[in-house]
């Protein structure tokens, strides 16, 4: 007797139930087990199973009775039993209905069982097949479950996702789409097929036969896709793995006789025996075997670290791998087999040469082809290797490969600090050691990279790739058939790289010394992103294309090739000769002492052409001839000497073609920037059209103003459609521009000074401050400009605020005598117009003056004379469109003035007026962008005659009233009150003796220019509406807190 203690410990069960009660879950997913739960049919305690489905959950509870406690006990109403010999067709199993099936049952459609989904105990219902029981062509549905016991059968089941298959019979020609097939122990399922994400799970103990495997691998090769496809814990045999189909074989599995198509594969954690890949992948883990494996085309055994695989064959175009760790013994490599491993695994075996192996690092007798590869570790040794074609041998750094036989289409991956010696694919002998490689040829797949301080002579890349790390190439370097060269750091090269076959690549880095690069074959040979520095490129054949890189060398060509220039790239040399292509961003700076004078076939130009200079001393002009030219918005600094008469530009001769669409010419002088001579005949020739050959109208463009000295040069095409510079009639804009200066500087000085008479005269005010603003026009006319030896015409404006005081009044022998000085602050602004009338710039003057003035006045008659004595510092500034230049300087003035006022009636006056002025200026020499320029001494004398007529009224502001009036009450008065004298001042001025001489240049012969514009002539100037605020007014003015009000007290005179 015995007791259950899972759930009803108080009841007595039998043995076997006791026995089934305490079953364990087998493996995760996979599981049935059982349990007692109460029939509520029969009022006794049966064996429930608990079917184990979750895709990685905990297991879901599916409860179904157990035909150990019902034999003919009438069935609910939801619950059906077919008896044995009973046979039911069709019929449908829903709401946890059950079918208890001892007979036979066709066509039944199972949509209950695991409505709830996994780890639900609410789970009950399904199809129940009993011994001796039978059931054909059941759909399982969703949420559906058939349970196949010991001694059932079933047959053409069809399973949809969600709906299971729990097999302790045996079960024929099952079809998972999508639906679970689990097979435990003593179960028999044969014919499955497994479609898009259904799942066969063979427990331990189970068998299945002959099954079909079409889901499992949709993520890739050794993809982890969850539960789907076929897991094997049990015995798999004869299993067929289609596209997208895994078999897992777990620890404890075996599969015997599996066939893998491509797209499939197999993964062995257990036993494979005889497994077939035909285009299929096996994988053998850790703890797994794989014994007898036939590889076939495309196949692939991939036997992991600490896996194990004996007596596999390898047929043509089959792969075995075998990883660091891993084992393959007694292995039959066939011709046209490919074995890939390194010296850290363990590999032995026969090819078509004999024994191999490749034991505790030393590898011997390996046979490399069809993606073959051996890789020789640091300290590890290969000896007599063959690599064939698609075969690839892999020595690192530290490691040695001895008698190594190439053939075509092998792979050798090296570096030079490796040891590989043997023979190439033409017999030849080749090495690697000590940090020189000799003779390499590196075939496509090849690399070998040297590194820095070592040396590879003659060496030879067909379609491989060839990495410098500095070092040196020596010998000749041959690059063929899209070879790439790729440099890191500085390579250097005083041999010959040189390009035969097809396209070639030369990357990064830096290239130098005093090899060269020769280009033949029809291909390109592209360098990019390189600092390339060699005696010679020679391209002889095909097509050159500098990309992003920095080269300095000629380019010696031969007609019918190419040069192409594209992104950033910068050429120092010159070409000759070939079709040159400049992109926009591409520069070609041509030397003046090239070895070869430059000469191109067809130039598509859109980027930059420079002559540049490395001479020293005499100037050496450069010529770059072409035949055709086609511009693209390109540009060509020419340099050019305007101070020589001959031999004196860069030149750009167009032979026997055209140049067509627009080339922008821009224009650099090459001599001192002072220097310029005026053209002569056609001008400097910059562009040569020879042999008929023919330039559009607007090829050329000016791109920049080329001035020097006094002159500005422009381009012009003549006749002969060659273009010329030729000196403009006109002078620059710059030379009335700064030859004004003198005249602005020493015009304001005198009208400042003329100021003076103005706060003096006929009233003899005994004013002891006095203050005063004055503005007004300032300019000349057009006299016939700086051509004709005249003031360069000019207008703008004045202003300046004076202040000045008396330091001694006095009567001396019935005179009147007053001394004082005076100091100002102004600015003057004039806009200078060009001999022809156009624009030249404007003068800005800043200045400061100081003064001093004794005014005499016979008191009987009224007889005046003043004489001033004045100084001024002058900050000024010439602007044009292409220069700004200073200048500062020091002006002085001199003035002696005298009248006799006469009264024509009570409040009226008039005084005739007699003045000299005498003034001179010095401003300091200076340079702009085109030259020099120097300031000879200015001067000038002055003679005005003339008469101010005027008030006579001398009213003091406010009498009448009270001195201490204030001006808010003063502002009340009369007009004719206001303490304020007005005047008109008619003059005739004559300028004699005038001097001031400008020159721009230099003592070079021809280039220096002197200008000496003449003041010199006779002008009227009238003074309409002048007046001044009494001293009085000022202290009001100046003691109240009114800004409005000061200005409304000062009155401004207009000129």
């Amino acid at each position: 007797m015995l007791f259950c203690t899972c759930r009803y410990p108080h009841l007595w069960v039998p043995a076997f139930l006791f026995t089934l009660c305490k079953e364990k879950l087998m493996k995760r997913h996979l599981n049935t087990s059982y349990r007692l739960v109460w029939n509520h049919i029969t009022g006794t305690l049966v064996v429930a199973s608990e079917l184990a489905r979750s895709r990685g959950k905990r297991a879901g509870v599916a409860v179904a009775l157990s035909l150990a406690a019902v034999t003919s006990v009438p069935a609910l109403a939801a619950d059906t039993v077919v008896q044995a010999g009973e046979t039911v067709n069709d019929g449908t199993l829903t709401n946890h209905d059950n079918q208890i099936v001892f007979g036979t049952a066709n066509g039944m459609t199972i949509s209950t069982g695991l409505e709830y989904g996994p780890d639900n105990e609410a789970n009950t219902g399904g199809q129940w097949i009993q011994n001796g029981g039978t059931a054909n062509n059941t759909t399982v549905t969703g949420g559906g479950l058939q349970r196949v016991n010991p001694g059932g059968s079933v047959s053409d089941t069809v399973i949809s996702a969600g709906g299971g298959q729990s097999l302790q019979g045996q079960a024929v020609n099952t079809t998972l789409n999508g639906g679970e097939q689990w097979v435990h122990e003593d179960g028999i399922a044969t014919g499955t097929v497994i479609n898009e994400k259904g799942w066969q799970a063979i427990k331990s103990g189970a068998v299945a036969t002959d099954t079909v495997v079409n889901t499992g691998a949709e993520g890739g090769p050794d993809a982890e896709n969850g539960d789907t496809g076929q897991t094997v814990y049990g015995d798999a045999v004869r299993t067929t793995i289609n596209k997208n189909g895994r078999q897992i074989v777990a620890a404890e599995g075996t599969a015997n006789t599996t066939v893998v198509y491509a797209g499939g594969d197999q993964t062995v954690h257990g036993h494979a025996l005889d497994t077939t890949l035909n285009g299929g992948y096996q994988y053998v883990h850790n703890g797994g075997t794989a014994s007898g494996t036939v590889v076939n085309s495309d196949g692939w055994q991939i036997v992991k670290n600490g896996g194990v695989a004996g007596n596999t064959t390898v047929n043509q175009k089959g792969r075995l791998q075998v990883d660091a760790g891993g084992t393959a013994t007694n292995v039959t490599l066939k011709q046209g087999g490919a074995l890939v491993t390194s010296t850290a695994a363990t590999v032995t075996g026969i090819n078509r040469l004999g024994a191999f192996s490749v034991v505790e690092g030393k590898a011997d007798n390996v046979v490399l082809e069809n993606g073959g590869r051996l890789d020789v570790l640091t300290g590890h040794t290969a000896t007599n290797t063959r690599v064939d074609d698609g075969g690839t041998l892999d020595v690192r750094n530290g490691g040695t490969a001895t008698t190594v036989s190439m053939g075509n289409g092998g792979v050798l991956l090296a570096d030079s600090g490796a040891a590989v010696s043997g023979t190439r694919s033409d017999g030849k002998a080749f090495s690697i050691g000590g940090g020189q490689a000799d003779a390499l040829m590196l075939e496509k797949g090849s690399s070998f990279t040297l590194n820095a301080g070592d040396t590879a002579t003659d060496t030879t890349v067909n379609g491989g790739l060839f990495t410098a790390r500095g070092g040196t190439l020596a010998g000749t370097t041959t690059l063929n058939n899209g070879a790439i060269l790729t440099l890191s750091g500085k390579t250097v090269n005083n041999d010959t790289l040189t390009i035969r076959e097809g396209d070639a690549l030369l990357q990064g880095g830096s290239l130098t010394g005093n090899g060269s690069v020769e280009k033949s074959g029809s291909g390109t040979l592209t360098v990019s992103n390189t600092t390339l520095t060699q005696k010679a490129v020679n391209l002889n054949e095909g097509t050159l294309t500098l990309n992003d890189s920095t080269v300095t060398t000629d380019v010696i060509a031969q007609r019918g090739t190419a040069l192409k220039l594209t992104g950033s790239t910068v050429l120092n040399g010159a070409i000759d000769p070939t079709n040159v292509t400049l992109a926009s961003g591409a520069t070609w700076n041509i030397p003046d002492n090239a070895t070869v004078q430059s000469v191109v076939d067809d130039l598509s130009h859109a980027g930059q052409i420079h002559f540049t200079s490395t001479r020293t001393g005499k100037f050496v002009p450069a010529t770059l001839k072409v035949k055709n030219l086609n511009g693209q918005n390109g540009t060509i600094s020419l340099r050019v000497r305007p101070d020589m008469a001959q031999n004196n530009a860069d030149r750009l001769v167009i032979d026997g073609g055209r140049a067509t669409g627009k080339t922008i010419l821009n224009l650099v002088n090459a001599g001192n920037s002072a220097s310029g001579m005026a053209t002569t005949g056609k001008g400097i020739q910059v562009v040569e059209a020879i042999n008929g050959a023919t330039t559009e109208e607007g090829a050329f463009v000016q791109g920049n103003k080329l001035q020097a000295g006094a002159f500005n040069y422009s381009l012009n095409r003549d006749s002969d459609e060659s273009w010329y510079l030729r000196s403009e009639n006109a002078y620059r804009a710059e030379v009335p521009l700064y030859a004004s200066m003198l005249t602005q500087a020493m015009d304001y000085d005198r009208i400042l000074a003329g100021s003076r008479s103005h706060q003096t005269g006929v009233n003899g005010e005994n004013n002891s401050v006095r203050l005063s603003i004055q503005g007004g026009h300032l300019g000349h006319d057009n006299n016939g400009g700086i051509a004709r030896g005249a003031t360069p015409e000019s207008s703008g404006s004045y202003g300046f605020v004076r202040l000045e005081g008396d330091l001694l009044r006095t009567e001396v022998a019935g005179m009147s005598v007053t001394a004082g000085v005076y100091g100002a602050a102004g600015h003057s602004s004039v806009d200078v117009k060009d001999d022809d009338g156009s624009r030249a710039g404007t003068v800005r003057d800043d200045a400061g003056s100081l003064g001093g003035y004794l005014n005499l006045i016979h008191n009987a008659s009224g007889l005046w004379a003043d004489i001033v004595a004045q100084g001024t510092r002058h900050s000024m500034k010439a602007s044009s469109d292409n220069n700004d230049f200073r200048a500062r300087g020091w002006g002085w003035l001199g003035s002696l003035e005298t009248g006799l006022p006469f009264s024509i009636t009570d409040n009226l006056m008039l005084e005739p007026q007699l003045q000299y002025t005498w003034q001179g200026l010095s401003l300091d020499d200076g340079k702009d962008n085109a030259g020099y320029v120097k300031f000879g001494h200015g001067s000038a004398q002055h003679v005005r005659a003339g008469f101010r007529l005027g008030s006579h009224n001398d009213m003091t502001f406010g009498e009448g009233t009270s001195s201490r009036d204030t001006l808010r009450g003063s502002a009340k008065h009369s007009v004719r009150e206001l303490p304020v004298n007005w005047w008109v001042q008619p003059s005739v001025i004559r300028t004699f003796s005038s001097r001031g001489d400008m020159s721009m240049g230099t003592a070079a012969a021809g280039s220096n220019m002197t200008f000496s514009p003449s003041q010199n002539g006779t002008s009227l100037d009238w003074k309409p509406v002048s007046g001044k605020i009494s001293p009085w007014a000022f202290r009001q003015v100046m003691s109240t807190a009114s800004a409005a009000a000061a200005l409304k007290a000062i009155t401004v005179r207009p000129r």
